[in-house]
């Protein structure tokens, strides 16, 4: 059981820093430059999946 809640503490640190590069990306100087990774759908998959990891983790018990 621990596995999954370290899964879903990774899963949140990567949402956080999405989150971060995201607000980094919106506040950048050159609005015309373009970034390879969308930070919203990386940020939304992360919260899937932290969601899924505590209801497994939960579940298990």
């Amino acid at each position: 059981m621990p596995t999954l809640w370290w899964a879903a503490g990774g899963a949140t640190l990567i949402a956080i820093l999405a989150a971060l590069a995201d607000r980094r990306r919106t506040k950048r100087a050159d609005l015309d430059r373009i970034t390879p990774v969308d930070w919203r759908t990386v940020q939304l998959a992360a919260i899937v999946a932290m969601l899924l990891l505590v209801s497994v983790a939960l579940h298990l018990g």
